[in-house]
């Protein structure tokens, strides 16, 4: 069976991992489904190296339409956004772009998020849940951005990756101690 190549161009940001290919056998406004998952590697076996792009080689099917997706290493997921999607044969399409900013207790000033508790003493071992405004104020509690722990001084022991330009709820939460209590913070 004859194939044809899909082309994309490398996303340059930091974290990427793979890129899915999403296809449509039922026209352009058709539903995407999950074709393959490419890793981001350079070189590798998915990479032209002469050229400067990623590629999937699939069978020939003349009205099937491509999307893609960029995933990072945190769970990020960017969505191809163009208004029209691509076929194959194509030149290299730019994969969407994951623009996120780590979020952490010192986001805006030196120990602004730090958990700690009315005395103002740190608090260790909370788990911290980052929720996009809006999903947090309807009770969308499935849709966490992304999470972490506190340590003894009531820091972040790791970021979590959000979109500028948004609204976040932080919830900090202690079981059986401290919580739940919340801030909000704009990137």
């Amino acid at each position: 069976m004859a194939t044809q190549r899909i082309k994309w161009l490398a996303v340059t940001t930091p974290n990427v991992v793979a890129y899915q290919i999403l296809k449509s056998d039922t026209g352009i406004t058709g539903e995407y489904v999950v074709l393959t998952t490419v890793l981001h590697q350079i070189p590798g076996a998915s990479y032209d190296s002469d050229n400067g792009y990623f590629f999937y080689d699939d069978i020939e099917i003349s009205y099937r339409y491509y999307r893609l997706r960029t995933l990072d290493s945190f769970g990020g997921v960017a969505e191809d956004t163009a208004p029209i999607p691509f076929q194959a044969g194509n030149d290299p399409v730019q994969a969407p772009t994951l623009h996120f900013i780590a979020l952490n207790d010192n986001t805006q000033g030196a120990g602004n998020y730090k958990y700690v508790n009315a005395g103002g003493t740190p608090v260790g071992g909370a788990s911290v849940r980052v929720y996009k405004k809006v999903d947090w104020d309807t009770g969308n509690t499935t849709r966490v951005v992304g999470s972490t722990v506190t340590l003894a001084t009531g820091g972040w022991a790791t970021p979590v990756f959000v979109e500028p330009g948004e609204t976040y709820t932080i919830v900090y939460n202690k079981v059986n101690e401290y919580g739940p209590d919340t801030a909000e913070v704009t990137v």
